[in-house]
């Protein structure tokens, strides 16, 4: 019988984390994973590059829509590169300044890595779906649970359940993003007793939708 303990430990992926301007990586496109939830609950696709014999992931939340849809066309095998470029600021529809990360792509569909591409011309990878798309919910949440127009709650800010059911613990969460975006505090008491403040309707789970209708408004 083998020895599983004896036998060489499975290398997990690298995480690319881009902390400066400038910070940047390269390598051949081997692996794509879409649904992956972040550890703040975000959905994020995961682009997987091949380099020094080590596969390192590279998330984007799904508000990278540009980048993340140019990736449509890039295939595997090819040699890319992911530069942050810094923070960018824009205003909202609520006319509140925004921070976001830049980055860009670089790609050329004649780039590609011979050696990797021959090695697996029969064994080509495929897209992963690591879990259900919780784009659905971010529907159900802005235009079918009463929370308005507030576009900003989408699938890459806010933790949901599973596609097709809204839990108190979401529309709390959504409560909480609203609170942070338009009241600009943070935590769980700050947050209960502002939202009484300002809505004057009582923090209770039967009331969330509610909450949520009032602050959507303002």
């Amino acid at each position: 019988m083998v020895d599983i303990f004896q036998t060489k430990e499975k290398v997990m992926p690298e995480w690319m984390k881009f902390q400066n301007a400038g910070d940047a990586i390269q390598g051949t496109y081997v692996g794509k994973i879409v649904g992956q939830i972040d550890g703040y609950g975000n959905e994020q696709i995961i682009y997987q590059l091949l380099r020094d014999d080590k596969v390192v992931n590279v998330g984007f939340g799904l508000n990278k829509k540009f980048l993340n849809k140019d990736m449509e066309t890039v295939r595997f095998g090819q040699i890319i590169g992911f530069k942050y470029k810094g923070k960018v600021e824009f205003k909202d529809k609520f006319g509140k300044s925004v921070s976001v990360k830049d980055f860009s792509l670089h790609q050329d569909p004649k780039i590609v890595d011979e050696a990797w591409l021959k090695a697996n011309a029969n064994n080509m990878p495929t897209v992963t779906q690591s879990t259900p798309s919780t784009a659905s919910v971010a529907a159900q949440v802005s235009k079918s649970q009463g929370f308005g127009d507030y576009d900003n709650v989408t699938a890459d800010d806010v933790p949901f359940s599973s596609p097709g059911s809204l839990t108190n613990a979401d529309k709390l969460a959504v409560i909480e993003k609203m609170a942070k975006d338009k009241l600009a505090v943070t935590g769980a008491t700050a947050v209960k007793e502002k939202v009484m403040e300002v809505t004057g309707i009582a923090f209770i789970p039967v009331n969330y939708d509610k909450i949520t209708e009032k602050l959507a408004a303002m």
